[in-house]
């Protein structure tokens, strides 16, 4: 029998659209864009909801987390959220930290992967409690199930330290309905940059737009390439045909 420690009480510390099991179980789920909370839970894991914001979303995966010294293992399955790219976001965080000075996430392909309220102390221990598990895009409760099991069975019990507590200073923004993430429903934190924001986004928009000309020239090429063949066609066949009828005038010794 592993290790566990008593967790703390009011566990979950942040609020939002997720489902709680066994909270001495060693497994959370993201379950990204998809609505999977129960069905996850019911197959074994402490918590699971979807992350929909690559910021304040994020900054409450890592805070309910590192709140909890039982949990060892995170599973990312379920769509990928288009845009904000929660999936990949997490395991950027996970792999390469977070830019001291900006609070940017090192590497993350998120429009925003701003988490200004999570100290470096909070973002280290969420490196070093848990071990990352990617099943992003994938939907199959079987193979989540499965993978739940797996790490159950592999669980190094509770993390040496205690639980960390981070105090998330959020200011209250009306925001889309569908950023309600792990733990959610939030907006982005107003210490963040706006002209860093901006930049963010035209960057992304521009990115947008070289694919979408890039698209539109190969479906340039090829309709011209369609067209000339199909011309070319046209005129083989009339000069084939010319040559038919001449060679049946020629047989008929007209």
């Amino acid at each position: 029998m592993v290790d566990k420690k008593e967790v703390i009480q009011g566990w979950p510390l942040e609020t939002g659209d997720y489902s709680v099991g066994d909270s001495e179980c060693p497994v959370a789920v993201v379950t990204l864009g998809s609505k999977m909370n129960d069905e996850v839970v019911g197959r074994g894991a402490a918590i699971a909801g979807p992350l929909h914001t690559e910021n304040l979303g994020i900054e409450k995966v890592v805070t309910n987390i590192v709140s909890n010294p039982n949990i060892r293992f995170l599973i990312i399955c379920g769509s990928e959220v288009q845009g904000h790219i929660t999936g990949k976001t997490v395991e950027a965080l996970y792999e390469n930290g977070i830019d001291p000075e900006t609070k940017s996430i090192i590497g993350s392909p998120g429009a925003i992967p701003f988490v200004e309220n999570l100290p470096i102390e909070a973002v280290e221990r969420f490196q070093k409690q848990l071990t990352i598990i990617s099943m992003i895009n994938n939907e199959n409760l079987d193979e989540i199930s499965a993978k739940i099991e797996e790490c159950k069975a592999n669980d190094p019990g509770a993390y040496e330290e205690d639980a960390m507590i981070v105090q998330l200073n959020e200011k209250e923004e009306e925001e889309d309905s569908e950023d309600s993430t792990f733990d959610l429903n939030a907006s982005s934190s107003s210490a963040i940059d706006s002209s860093a924001i901006h930049m963010l986004e035209i960057e992304t928009r521009i990115r947008s737009m070289k694919l979408e000309i890039n698209e539109i020239g190969s479906l340039e090429k090829f309709s011209s390439g369609y067209y000339a063949g199909k011309v070319e066609g046209i005129v083989i066949g009339f000069i084939l045909t010319l040559v038919l009828i001449l060679i049946i005038f020629w047989s008929m010794g007209l």
